[in-house]
């Protein structure tokens, strides 16, 4: 790929790695979804839209399952302790928003 720009050095380099052939003979690599297509993402946890978390979950994973592993989290018990969680937000791909406010005791 660096033949177009510098293409006295990259034929120097392609023969030391030891290619009979000319490296702008040689074709553009193809471009492949499989490889480029993430299998894991990582989502922010936030109470009360501040960020308090970040954990990785296969990107297939389930809005129920992302919520229950949010809540899950020791940091986020730890935070959320004496507290009443009023809502769950998730927004697809991006976060989950815990949004809490102080028990009434």
């Amino acid at each position: 790929m660096l033949v177009p720009i510098v293409p006295h050095v990259t034929e120097e380099l392609w023969q030391l790695l030891g290619h009979q052939n000319l490296a702008s003979d040689m074709s553009w690599p193809e471009f492949d979804p499989a490889i480029a297509s993430e299998e894991e993402m990582t989502i922010v946890v936030q109470i009360n839209g501040k960020l308090r978390s970040r954990m990785t979950v296969p990107v297939d994973e389930s809005e129920e399952k992302i919520k229950a592993d949010a809540l899950a989290d020791e940091k986020i018990k730890s935070m959320t302790a004496g507290m009443q969680i009023k809502k769950v937000i998730y927004v697809p791909k991006k976060l989950v928003n815990i949004v809490v406010t102080l028990s009434e005791s």
